[in-house]
C-alpha cells in the first residue's frame, strides 16, 4: 500500500476553525533538544522515487543534519519541532544549508514559520518523554492522522558546557529558503549548554522523513537549555 502524505498546509489552502495570528519576525524562543550530525553513506544520491512524497526534493551531501527542539518558550506560544538539513558540508543554493523537511506541533508555528522565513513546516503530533533515572529520552512523531513519521531515543551525558554562535560568524549559519515566489535569508543565533549525546535506537518512514537509519553518528549533542533568536530574514523576490 502506497503512503501519500496530506498537502502541506498554507495560508491560501488552510482553513483552521480558529484563524492563526500572525506573529511577525524576529522570534525568542527557548527550550531544549538535540542535534545530530551524520556522515551518509555512498549511495545517497538525491533520492529519486520520493519527490513527490518528500516535496521539493534538494541535493544530498554526505553531512546531514537533525534537529529536535522542544520550545518551552516563542513568541507563538510552546511548541516541538522536528527538521532535517540535507547537505550541511557545502550549501544546497548559493552555498547556504536549506531545511528540506520539518514538523511542528502547532499550527501557529507552521503558518508564522511560512510566512516569516519561508521554512516548509508542517504539522504532526509529537510526543516526547524527557530522560528519567531509569529510562533514556524519547521521542515520537507522527502524522495529524497518526501515521508513525519517526521514533528516537537519545542518551545524554551529565557534563555541561556553555555554548554559542557568537563565535560562528553570520555567513556560515544563514539559511536560505525558498518558498511561494521568494527567497529568505535568515541567520539564527543561540546560546545556551551542551552535553555529549548518543542515538540509542531511530527508525524514520521514508513516506514521510528522509531515512537516517544507515547514516554514521558523527557527533551527537544534548542542548540542555538555550536561548534562540530568529531574525528578520533578508527576501528577494525569484523570476
Amino acid at each position: 500500500m502506497i503512503k501519500t502524505e496530506p498537502p502541506m498546509p498554507t495560508q491560501s489552502t488552510s482553513q483552521p476553525e480558529n484563524p492563526i495570528l500572525p506573529v511577525p519576525a524576529p522570534w525568542q524562543l527557548t527550550g531544549e533538544g538535540y542535534v545530530v550530525a551524520v556522515w551518509m553513506p555512498d549511495d545517497n544520491a538525491p533520492i529519486k522515487n520520493t519527490a513527490t512524497k518528500l516535496g521539493k526534493l534538494w541535493p544530498r551531501g554526505r553531512i546531514q543534519l537533525l534537529i529536535f527542539a522542544h520550545y518551552t518558550q516563542s513568541d507563538a506560544g510552546p511548541y516541538d519541532e522536528l527538521l532535517h538539513i540535507p547537505q550541511l558540508s557545502r550549501g544546497v543554493v548559493e552555498g547556504y544549508p536549506s531545511i528540506d523537511k520539518i514538523y511542528v506541533s502547532t499550527m501557529a508555528s507552521v503558518i508564522n514559520g511560512q510566512n516569516n522565513w519561508g521554512i516548509p513546516k508542517q504539522l504532526a503530533v509529537f510526543d516526547y518523554h524527557p530522560a528519567t533515572k531509569l529510562q533514556a529520552e524519547s521521542i515520537k512523531v507522527n502524522t495529524p492522522d497518526q501515521q508513525p513519521i519517526a521514533r528516537i531515543t537519545f542518551q545524554r551525558s551529565r557534563f555541561k558546557f556553555p555554548v554559542s554562535t557568537a563565535v560562528i560568524p553570520a555567513r556560515l549559519r544563514t539559511l536560505v529558503q525558498d518558498w511561494q515566489g521568494k527567497r529568505f535569508y535568515t541567520a539564527p543565533a543561540a546560546s545556551g549548554h551542551a552535553c555529549i549525546a548518543k542515538v540509542k535506537d531511530w527508525w524514520f518512514d521514508p513516506a514521510y522523513f528522509p531515512d537516517l537509519s544507515a547514516a554514521k553518528v558523527l557527533a551527537a549533542f544534548k542542548m540542555t537549555d538555550f536561548k534562540m533568536t530568529f531574525p528578520l530574514p533578508d527576501i528577494t523576490h525569484l523570476d
